[in-house]
């Protein structure tokens, strides 16, 4: 018979006898794996947990108590290590929110830090319905606009292009562990707003000016999640902004607040100036205004008024002109 000390703790010791088989030359234990020439400190852990196993057989029932705490304890630790070695995110929060664009590319980060020789997907959860997006660097999705995009050294970025309102919703980041480890990511999508206000800040859809005069269009856009400096205004299919030759023209942009404000200014308009004017924020949203540029003599009270002010206007001019020629008739 042999008999084998292990060393547990500072101070405690546990004695186990195995048969003396166990120290024959290229023998094993059935206890514990434990090979010829070796210690038990060279053994695996779950070895030495099998070998402790077998020694508290042995051991006197006085202490027992004391040798079950210190097991308890080596087991504690022992599945401790095997956590920290575990993958994990290194954002430490179960959800994330995204806020992108309507027609911009999105990123929904994940960085697993310790991966080793486990796998990182993508599900699209929908409900009750999940779909599988990615599967390590490979996509599986039938949208040719989802994509992963791996940034060095450890963040699987799934990348949307173009996206649009339907895609929306909730994404799931999974690490193949046992269960899996889950982070979930909010995917909102926003539309600018783009809008052709009056001088008192309401929408206006015509207005009216004078020959001669300064055509002055002022345009909003608000809901914006991300910084634009394309702001391209046109008359009918006519780029304003860079490809026109009639002068006198200029664009001034305020970007200083939540609300963008862009405004046109058209100096010495003619009626040629008249038409459809669009103020758009690349192709993602624009906003229109049709302008007149009359000749006459009353252009000046049209100068900025809606159709519904010009109809009112029409039917005075239509009373008086009635009333100028019954009284010729007289």
């Amino acid at each position: 018979m042999l008999t084998l000390v292990l060393l547990l703790a500072p101070a405690t010791a546990a004695v186990l006898t195995l048969p003396r088989e166990v120290g024959a030359a290229g023998s094993k234990s059935q206890y514990g794996g434990v090979e010829s020439g070796q210690t038990a400190a060279d053994d695996t852990r779950a070895s030495l947990a099998s070998l402790w196993s077998y020694s508290t057989v042995t051991e006197d029932r006085k202490t027992m108590p004391r040798r079950k705490r210190e097991a308890a304890k080596y087991d504690h630790t022992l599945h401790g290590d095997q956590h920290e070695l575990m993958p994990y995110f290194q954002d430490h929060t179960n959800a994330s929110n995204i806020t992108a664009q309507l027609g911009s590319t999105a990123y929904l980060n994940c960085r697993v830090n310790r991966l080793r020789d486990k796998t990182v997907s993508w599900m699209r959860r929908d409900g009750d319905q999940i779909k599988l997006l990615t599967w390590g660097l490979h996509t599986y999705s039938n949208d040719a606009r989802y994509s992963l995009n791996f940034e060095h050294p450890n963040n699987w970025k799934l990348q949307i292009k173009y996206t649009q309102r339907r895609d929306q919703g909730s994404y799931e980041c999974q690490v193949s562990t046992h269960p899996p480890k889950v982070l979930s990511v909010n995917l909102n999508i926003v539309a600018p707003v783009v809008d052709i206000i009056d001088d008192r800040g309401s929408s206006v859809s015509e207005k009216f000016y004078k020959t001669g005069s300064t055509i002055e269009l002022k345009c909003t856009i608000s809901q914006m999640p991300q910084a634009q400096t394309f702001i391209l205004w046109r008359h009918g299919d006519h780029m304003l902004n860079y490809d026109t030759s009639r002068g006198g023209i200029s664009v001034k942009t305020d970007m200083s607040s939540s609300v963008i404000v862009s405004t046109l200014f058209i100096a010495n308009a003619t009626p040629k100036d008249s038409g459809n004017y669009t103020c758009s924020l690349g192709d993602v949203a624009t906003g229109s205004v049709l302008v007149h540029v009359l000749n006459g003599e009353h252009p000046q009270a049209m100068h900025g008024s809606s159709r519904k002010d010009l109809c009112s206007l029409t039917l005075v001019l239509l009373l008086s002109s009635l009333t100028t020629l019954i009284n010729l008739l007289r």
